[in-house]
């Protein structure tokens, strides 16, 4: 039996007074022009949470402690055979820093947006699992096709 490549990914919900912590894609060839959390790939040897903090520091410069990050959602994801994602959300408890543009080449200006009204500007699948956040669930498929030819 052959396995599947499964793409770690981690991303970071930095909230204030019913806002969410943003950075603008711009530069990368790949969703530019769209909004998207702190995050990015799980590095070899890395774990989800060590990810990101990594990450969190990296883009936005915000310190979170290993004690004060939880996890709020874990989103399997397929695009395809060769690109399945399992995308794992944190909210940390408390962080120290910024928030400010570390990666100026990659993203454009970080943005608070009202959790309550996200805009469609944002990643598909973030927009998707924030919804599923907002709603109290932690657990979550996309992309995948039932029995009967439909998508998740």
């Amino acid at each position: 039996m052959r396995g599947t490549l499964h793409i770690p990914c981690a991303y970071t919900l930095f909230r204030r007074d019913g806002k969410l912590l943003f950075v603008l894609r711009e530069h990368t060839g790949f969703m530019d022009g769209k909004y998207s959390l702190p995050a990015g790939h799980v590095e070899p040897g890395e774990s989800f949470s060590q990810a990101a903090m990594r990450e969190a520091m990296e883009e936005v410069g915000l310190a979170v402690r290993p004690e004060d990050l939880r996890q709020v959602y874990t989103q399997h994801r397929y695009q395809s055979d060769e690109d399945i994602r399992v995308d794992v959300f944190f909210g940390p408890a408390s962080c120290t820093g910024g928030p400010r543009s570390m990666e100026p080449e990659p993203h454009g200006d970080s943005a608070w947006l009202y959790a309550a009204n996200l805009p469609e500007t944002l990643m598909s699948f973030q927009l998707h699992a924030l919804r599923e956040i907002l709603a109290g669930k932690t657990y979550g498929e996309l992309g995948w096709i039932e029995e009967k030819g439909q998508k998740l």
